[in-house]
């Protein structure tokens, strides 16, 4: 009998009833220990979960102390639509006892784990397409393909078990002026949106293994962008100092699984980001990716920093690296949305904060901001913006705009240019 991967040993631990092991391809039911879900735009949704509940004559939630529900889709309400839908949701979550980040915590998968709440050796299900960014932590994150009412109504979840890919990154350290969003969008440009299509990706190596916190959540967040279930990298020293603090405040536990020495991956890739220069990811797919010095000059309309792949604070830091004792040019809007609350009280305290705005950027409030095309930076109609979102989709910013994708810093570098630029000249 072969060995088991750790992410299966997480799924297995979360079944019910609990099994010792369990297969790809097998489908089992499980009662996930984290279900997050957000204070939805759409209003028509919360008002059919809650006949349906009523239906079923469901008057408390199973799940109540384990679902956590995030305001940062448009958030703060940008429209009275919107600002209604919100109240229809909130209300829902409060009169079960849910726990409700409201307006200015920032994004749903990265509050969670900066909470405490999604940990290693957990199993999380999310109301978000990114939600497989917590896999970051060492967590079996996966976002919400069906049975949202069978997780509210009887706290279960049928889950495909996924085959696993490996995604073995290796490299020295980044020249100065790139950053682990180039290495990101390079491994994208490499593999692909069907690198690890159905799949649960990992990603190893020794690039990995020297990556901060925080560039390993925008590596987790890409693999959705190679087509994954789930992403996920393994706790090591590094994970650990960065969960253990957040876990003791939460007064939450977690347990470390580990990977059986004979277990064989269904695919294994080998991405070398030695000597890369910045890289960016052209309309309208994430992952076609060259060198940013390819299409330098290019006009753009609109630089945008944030989202969950790139609004944490080493982000903001590198953007303040190119921006300080600069201005941005003055035919471009260069909008600075926080990934959190706690980003961007770190990045006020550490002064980042006041060289943006110093340099006419305009900072909001945590959210999502612009990136899912709601509002905070909508483009018009054959606007250009450089950005660091997670996807570059056509209308994905509005109706008729280009989208290219980049590291914080060349967006900052292009956002002063009025053009595309390489960061390599400001840091």
């Amino acid at each position: 009998m072969s060995g088991m991967h750790v992410l299966h040993k997480i799924i297995a631990n979360c079944t019910r009833p609990q099994r010792a092991r369990v297969a790809p391809g097998e489908f089992v039911e499980i009662e996930p220990d984290v279900f997050g879900v957000i204070l939805s735009p759409n209003g028509s949704d919360a008002k059919k979960l809650m006949a349906d509940l009523d239906e079923l004559g469901v008057k408390e939630l199973p799940l109540k102390d384990k679902i956590f529900a995030v305001s940062d889709h448009a958030s703060p309400a940008p429209t009275m639509q919107f600002a209604t839908s919100q109240k229809l949701w909130r209300d829902f979550f409060r009169a079960h006892g849910v726990k409700v980040f409201d307006g200015g915590a920032g994004v749903s998968h990265l509050v969670l784990p900066e909470e405490g709440i999604a940990l290693p050796g957990t199993l999380g299900i999310a109301i978000d397409s990114h939600g497989p960014t917590m896999g970051a932590v060492g967590m079996y994150a996966a976002s919400l393909g069906a049975g949202r009412l069978m997780l509210f109504a009887i706290g279960r979840y049928i889950l495909e078990v996924p085959k696993v890919t490996l995604v073995r990154v290796k490299g020295s350290a980044l020249k100065p002026g790139v950053y682990g969003r180039d290495a990101a969008l390079y491994v994208n440009g490499k593999l692909g949106q069907r690198g690890a299509y159905g799949h649960a990706v990992e990603f190893a190596g020794p690039f990995i293994d020297a990556l901060s916190m925080e560039m390993r959540f925008t590596f987790a967040n890409m693999g959705v962008e190679l087509g994954a279930v789930a992403s996920y990298i393994q706790p090591d020293a590094t994970t650990l100092a960065w969960v253990k603090p957040r876990a003791e405040r939460a007064q939450r536990d977690f347990q470390l699984f580990e990977t059986d020495k004979d277990y064989v991956y269904d695919q294994v890739h080998e991405v070398d980001v030695s000597g890369i220069e910045p890289q960016i990811a052209v309309p309208h797919k994430p992952d076609d990716v060259m060198p940013v010095s390819k299409v330098a000059g290019r006009k753009v309309d609109q630089a945008y920093l944030g989202s969950c792949a790139s609004g944490r604070l080493e982000d903001f830091a590198a953007a303040a690296a190119v921006l300080k004792g600069r201005k941005v040019h003055p035919d471009v809007r260069l909008i600075c949305t926080p990934g959190s609350r706690e980003v961007q009280l770190a990045a006020a305290r550490a002064g980042y904060i006041e060289t943006l705005i110093a340099a006419n950027a305009i900072v909001t409030n945590a959210n999502c901001g612009a990136c899912p095309g709601l509002h905070g930076g909508i483009l018009a109609p054959g606007e250009v913006a450089i950005t660091s979102i997670t996807r570059n989709f056509e209308g994905r910013m509005g109706p008729g705009g280009e989208i290219y994708l980049a590291s914080p810093a060349t967006v900052a570098a292009s956002a002063v240019e009025g053009r595309i630029a390489s960061p390599l000249g400001y840091v």
